[in-house]
């Protein structure tokens, strides 16, 4: 492209170095035609008899003289010519002729003897001056060929054009071997070393000199290099305080979730202690009662059996909620939905203070094997009984309300298999300002010291963590429902 823009830019001061000594040899030309004219005039001026000088012979001369295609000769009105028959130039020299001899000044002018074409078009030098004998006036005139001046130009332009190819053939190769020693080599090297750039190197990029653009882009670019490793550096350490923040959040995560467990178990616990403690009073009747003398061995049999079915009450409760207290290790990570509601709610009918709620089950699901572990789906379901309980004591009287549980099949994102479990109450319901705080830790509509605020939050984490989603609608008054929704197992 360098070889071809030099090319380009050296024809076109040639062709306009070329233009102007055409220009200069035609304006000689001119020139001469009148020097010699102008003689030949003032010649005839000063002959008595002038009749002679313009005989045939003498205007072959004067057209030899001149190189001119046609010479004319005009007075009174009588023209004579050399050759008879000029050709096609031979009417603008008529007409400069008469032209000269009316207005008595010399004049010129350049004319095509063929269609005008851009380089390839042949012009004439048609010239004129004025004649005066005896008080005739007259005019002798010539048309001369530029052909020389052609000629001349073109074997110059020649010369020019070998030297242009020379000088580019030349310079074109100095200039590729500078371009590939300043330019290519360099950037070879440079690619070289990026390919084989190592972290335990300094500085791989070192310019042999320093002062040229390829030495200021190899300071540059270890310049980078070293922010790159530096970069890296922090962006390692970054990641190592991400991890240590990320097993303190995990482990505070746990804690939290415990807690709440705990606070879980210390409600399920307190609503228990009264059940526990009836059975221990019937038995503790009984065992009176066996001690008496007189009884006959039908009321001992009678009584010890019943003192065994309050015993046997005392320990199903107290299984319940040691299942519960206890960390369960589940490596399958799936749980059976159904037998884990319906568990729930036998540990909360057994509780004689919930007697006057009433509990429904619609079990629809076909398939009720979902994606988790039992022990945080037993958490979730459980925080969500015991806030719809929270509701309705806070709200109706315990003997008017109801928690309706539901299951049933979906499916979701993109047609994967989903079971949605449904809790709804007909308690206190959820206020407008409350909707968008429900899930936010700490946050509770509860008195002081009856709610810690956390279980929402590790609810809809555990939940999250499962790959389920999680929600909550209602309004004021009119009750809640909590929309649970779990990925099913799938079998592999």
């Amino acid at each position: 492209m360098l070889a071809s823009l030099l090319v380009i830019g050296m024809i076109l001061i040639c062709i306009v170095f070329s233009t102007f000594w055409q220009r200069s040899l035609m304006h000689r030309e001119r020139e001469k035609a009148i020097s010699i004219l102008s003689t030949v005039a003032n010649i005839v001026q000063e002959m008595p008899d002038p009749k002679e000088i313009f005989s045939q012979d003498v205007l072959a001369r004067l057209q030899n003289d001149l190189s001119a295609s046609c010479v004319m000769l005009s007075t009174n009105n009588i023209f004579t010519r050399i050759p008879e028959k000029c050709g096609p130039e031979d009417s603008s020299l008529q007409e400069k002729v008469k032209q000269v001899i009316d207005t008595g000044v010399s004049s010129t002018k350049i004319i095509d003897a063929s269609p005008h074409l851009p380089f390839f078009s042949r012009k004439y030098l048609v010239t004129a001056v004025p004649l005066r004998q005896n008080g005739v006036q007259g005019s002798i005139g010539a048309v001369i060929s530029l052909q020389s001046v052609y000629d001349q130009v073109n074997q110059g332009r020649n010369i020019a054009y070998i030297y242009l190819l020379v000088n580019t053939i030349i310079l074109t190769t100095i200039g590729l071997f500078r371009f590939i020693h300043v330019v290519v080599r360099p950037i070879e090297h440079l690619v070289t070393l990026t390919d084989a750039y190592q972290n335990d190197k300094d500085s791989p990029f070192l310019p042999d000199q320093e002062g040229n653009e390829f030495g200021q882009l190899s300071i540059s670019l270890n310049r980078m290099l070293h922010r790159i490793d530096d970069d890296r550096q922090k962006l390692r350490e970054t990641v190592d305080s991400l991890e240590n923040a990320n097993q303190q959040l995990r482990a505070t995560q746990q804690k939290m979730v415990q807690t709440e467990k705990m606070a879980a178990i210390g409600r399920l616990a307190a609503g228990l202690a009264h059940e526990i403690g009836n059975p221990i009073g019937i038995v503790q009747g009984y065992l009176e009662l066996l001690g008496q003398s007189g009884l006959s061995k039908d009321e001992q049999q009678q009584f010890s059996s019943r003192s065994m079915q309050e015993l046997e009450r005392i320990n199903r409760l107290i299984h319940q909620l040691l299942n519960f207290a206890r960390t369960r290790s589940d490596d399958s990570r799936s749980t059976e939905i159904h037998p884990l509601l319906q568990e729930l709610i036998d540990m909360l009918q057994a509780q004689r203070k919930l007697a006057g709620l009433e509990f429904q089950l619609h079990l629809d699901a076909e398939c009720d094997q979902a994606a988790g572990d039992s022990e945080s789906l037993h958490q979730v379901f459980l925080n969500c009984l015991l806030n719809a309980i929270d509701a309705i004591k806070e709200y109706n009287a315990p003997h008017k309300g109801k928690i309706c549980l539901t299951t049933v099949n979906t499916t979701h994102d993109e047609g994967k298999p989903f079971i949605q479990i449904t809790i709804e109450d007909n308690g206190i319901g959820i206020k407008d300002t409350d909707k968008d705080s429900l899930f936010d830790p700490f946050f509770t509509t509860k008195e002081p010291g009856k709610g810690t605020g956390l279980g929402l939050s590790v609810s809809y984490a555990l939940i999250e963590g499962l790959g389920g989603q999680m929600q909550i609608k209602g309004k004021e008054g009119q009750g809640a429902k909590v929309f649970i929704l779990l990925p099913l197992w799938a079998k592999s």
